[in-house]
C-alpha cells in the first residue's frame, strides 16, 4: 500500500511546477528584496501565487512597473499569499506538557502547489517553528529524540521515509524541503536517525547514495592521500534567496561575489554563522568556509562509514582526524584549513563530536572535557565558541540545544567527567524552564552567559517553536542514565572485574 502511495505521489510531483523563487520571478524577486518589502528576506521566498502562474505574474510586472502609479507593495499583496510565522504560547501547560503537545502543532504536509518553493514529500513532517515553515535536515535528528519520548513512532517513520524519498529523487537530503535549499545539504545525521529507529539495514541503499553525494562533491584529498570532507553548495554563484539582501551587502563590502559560495557552505554546516568560518571574527565578509575541513562533519561521515561497513574508509578517516584536527598545543580538536595547510585553532563545541562518536582516545577526551569545564561552561550550559568579538548567532554568548546534547552525551562517555555532563544537562534544562516560565515558549537559542537576557545576533530574530529544543529537553528529562546511575554502574563493573581477577589469581 505504501508503495502505491509513493507511485501516486510521484506522479503528482511530476505535474507540479516548482523551482527556486529567484529563478521563477527574476527581476521581480530582486526588486522585492532590494527594496526590503519584507523585514525578513525569507518571507517572499515562501509566498504562493494567488491565481496567476509565475510567468503571468512576471509578465504583468514587466508591463506595469514603469507606470507612474505602480506600487510594488500593492502588486505583491494582490498577487501573492504571504505566509505567517508559527507562534505557539500555552500558559496553562507545564513545560513537559508543552513539549509533548507541541508536536501536532508543528506537524505539516506539503500541498503540491504549483509555483510554491516547497519540495514536496509524501508524508507528514515536523517543522522547527517561527519563520521556519519547512523541515530542516539536522534539526530533525534532535526533534526525533523528543518524538521517541512522546511515543510518536509513526511520525518518526514518516520523516525517515521522506528523507529516503529525497535521497532517491534528488541524490541527497537538502538543507530543508525548499527549492532554494536544493544546492546544499546539512550535517549528515541520516545514519544516526536510522540508528535511533533501529532501521539502518532498511535504508542501506539510501545511506550509500548519501555517502556518494558527500564523497563525489565535497571531498578533499590531502598531500598524504588522506581524504576529508568540507561543506559546499552546488548553486554557489548567487546570493541565497532566503537571505538575498544580506548576501548582496556582504559581497558589496568585499567587492567580490566569490563570498557567496562561502556563505552558502556555512548554511550547509548549520552554523550560519560563526567565527569558526571567518578569518576576522568581527567581519563576516572574511568568511572562508569552503577552505575549511570541519571536525564535526568528518566525525558524522565516520559514523556513516561504519553504518555502511566501510571499515577501511572509517579507519583512514579516524587517523586523518587525529592527524589534522587534534592539537597537542591546545589539547583540543579543531577544524583544518586545507588551503593554508594548518589548523584553524578556533575552539568550538564541534570538538565534542570525536568524543560523542567514539573517535577520541581516552586521554584526548579527558583533555577536551577539561577545556570545556574551564572555557565553555556558563550558568545556562555551554557557549558554542569562546569568541569575545563576534556578533554571529553561533558564537558566545549563545547556546543551542543540539550542541548542549552532544556535549552532555560526550561527557557521559568520558571517565571522570560524567558529573560535568550532568551539570550541563541540569543548567540547560533550568534555563529552558526559566524562559518558558517567563514566556510560555521554547526558543531556538538561548543566552547561556546572562540567563536573564534573550539570545541574539545573526541575520534574523530569535525564533520560538522550537523543534530541536523541545526534543532535547524531553530527551534530557527522560534520560535513563543520569549521572548517579552511570557512576554506580561503572563502579559495580569495576568491583565485579576486580573480584573475578582476584579469584583467578588465587587459583
Amino acid at each position: 500500500m505504501k508503495t502505491l502511495h509513493l507511485v501516486v505521489f510521484h506522479l503528482i510531483i511530476l505535474s507540479t511546477i516548482s523551482q527556486s523563487p529567484d529563478q521563477l520571478y527574476d527581476e521581480l524577486f530582486e526588486a522585492v528584496q532590494i527594496q526590503r518589502l519584507f523585514s525578513d528576506s525569507k518571507t517572499f521566498c515562501d509566498a504562493v501565487p494567488r491565481t496567476l502562474g509565475s510567468n503571468q505574474i512576471l509578465d504583468l510586472y514587466r508591463k506595469e512597473y514603469n507606470n507612474p502609479t505602480f506600487n510594488l507593495t500593492s502588486f505583491i499583496f494582490n498577487n501573492f499569499i504571504i505566509p505567517n510565522t508559527t507562534s505557539i504560547v500555552h500558559e496553562k501547560w507545564t513545560i513537559e506538557q508543552h513539549c509533548h503537545r507541541l508536536w501536532p502543532l508543528l506537524t505539516r504536509t506539503t500541498n503540491h502547489e504549483n509555483f510554491s518553493s516547497f519540495i514536496d514529500v509524501p508524508y507528514q513532517f515536523v517543522i522547527p517553528g517561527g519563520r521556519f515553515r519547512e523541515f530542516y535536515y539536522w534539526d530533525t535528528y534532535f526533534t526525533m529524540l523528543g518524538l521517541i519520548r512522546s511515543k510518536e513512532v509513526q511520525l518518526i517513520d514518516n520523516m525517515l521515509e521522506n528523507f529516503a524519498y529525497l535521497i532517491r529523487t534528488l541524490g541527497h537530503i537538502p538543507n530543508g524541503n525548499r527549492y532554494y535549499y536544493e544546492g546544499r545539504s546539512q550535517p549528515p545525521f541520516f545514519s544516526l536517525m536510522t540508528e535511533l529507529a533501529s532501521k539502518t539495514d532498511k535504508y542501506k541503499d539510501e545511506l550509500e547514495k548519501e555517502y556518494q553525494f558527500w564523497m563525489d562533491k565535497r571531498s578533499i584529498k590531502l598531500d598524504d592521500g588522506s581524504i576529508l570532507n568540507r561543506y559546499y553548495d552546488d548553486l554557489n554563484a548567487r546570493p541565497r534567496p532566503e537571505a538575498y539582501i544580506e548576501d548582496v551587502e556582504i559581497a558589496h563590502k568585499k567587492n567580490n561575489t566569490d563570498v557567496y559560495v562561502h556563505l552558502r557552505a556555512a548554511a550547509e554546516s548549520g552554523w550560519d554563522f560563526s567565527s569558526r568560518w571567518m578569518e576576522d571574527e568581527k567581519d563576516l565578509s572574511t568568511i572562508i568556509t569552503t577552505n575549511i575541513l570541519p571536525v564535526d562533519l568528518n566525525c558524522l561521515l565516520y559514523h556513516l562509514e561504519l553504518a555502511l561497513n566501510k571499515k577501511l574508509q572509517a579507519e583512514n578517516r579516524r587517523r586523518a582526524i587525529h592527524k589534522y584536527m587534534w592539537s597537542d598545543d591546545l589539547q583540543f580538536f579543531t577544524d583544518y584549513n586545507f588551503i593554508r595547510k594548518k589548523p584553524t585553532n578556533r575552539l568550538t563545541l564541534a570538538a565534542l563530536y570525536p568524543l560523542w562518536l567514539g573517535i577520541a582516545t581516552k586521554n584526548q577526551a579527558q583533555n577536551v572535557a577539561r577545556q570545556v569545564e574551564s572555557l565553555f561552561l556558563r550558568d545556562g550550559g555551554v557557549v558554542t565558541t569562546i569568541s569575545n568579538q563576534s556578533t554571529q548567532q553561533w558564537d558566545n554568548p549563545n547556546g543551542w540545544a543540539p550542541l548542549q546534547y552532544i556535549t552532555y552525551r560526550a561527557l557521559l562517555k568520558t571517565p571522570g567527567y560524567e558529573s560535568l555532563g550532568e551539570t550541563i544537562r541540569r543548567r540547560w534544562m533550568a534555563l529552558n524552564e526559566k524562559v518558558f516560565q517567563d514566556t510560555g515558549k521554547m526558543m531556538e537559542k538561548y543566552d547561556v552567559v546572562n540567563i536573564n537576557q534573550s539570545a541574539g545576533g545573526g541575520e534574523y530574530k530569535t525564533q520560538d517553536g522550537f523543534g530541536w529544543t523541545n526534543g532535547v529537553y524531553l530527551e534530557m528529562l527522560y534520560d535513563q542514565q543520569p549521572i548517579s546511575n552511570t557512576v554506580l554502574y561503572r563502579k559495580t563493573i569495576f568491583q565485579i572485574s576486580s573480584l573475578i581477577f582476584f579469584i583467578f589469581i588465587s587459583r
